[in-house]
């Protein structure tokens, strides 16, 4: 009984250490860039990553690369495919697009990618992938005055005050 389950037991884990990791989606911001202070008008670059934890070549479907952009905040404004090529490893990150962004109305939502498609040269894991979602902001620069610009309008306003008592 005990070597049945010792021999149950091996076969589990050369199962487990054969079985191929599905790999995962990530969104993220390039260059820094806030998502939950956009300013209208900003163009600013998202990206999505492929992250797993099996090695091997990574390569994307052309049917891959839908995504949605949060409209009517957010206007698409071009993708790139990024450094998807033969030969990179899934544990490097390697980034599968890139989508160039224009915030054109103030207002919140989220940001998310999907349908997209991958494959290995191990294994194709197929399509449906999705990354997200990401909340966002775009707010409007002009609508509330800085605190810098606040803080000359009241000294101007108390100079204005001393120099009428004074005259």
């Amino acid at each position: 009984m005990k070597f049945r389950n010792v021999v149950a037991g091996l076969a589990l884990a050369a199962a487990t250490l054969a079985a191929q990791a599905a790999p995962v989606l990530i969104l993220r911001a390039v260059g820094g860039v806030d998502l939950n202070n956009l300013l209208l008008g900003q163009q600013f670059q998202v990206e999505v990553i492929v992250r797993g934890d099996t090695p091997g070549e990574v390569d994307v479907n052309s049917g891959g690369g839908q995504f949605a952009d949060g409209s009517p905040f957010l206007q698409a404004n071009n993708v790139d495919f990024g450094t998807i090529k033969q030969g990179i490893d899934w544990t490097l990150d390697p980034s599968l697009f890139i989508i160039d962004f224009e915030a054109v109305q103030v207002g919140s939502d989220v940001l998310f990618t999907e349908g997209s498609c991958l494959r290995s040269n191990l294994q194709d894991y197929g399509c449906g992938f999705g990354s997200g979602p990401v909340s966002f902001t775009v707010r409007d620069p002009n609508r509330l005055p800085e605190p810098a610009s606040l803080a000359l309008v009241g000294l101007t306003l108390v100079g204005l005050g001393l120099l009428r008592r004074r005259a």
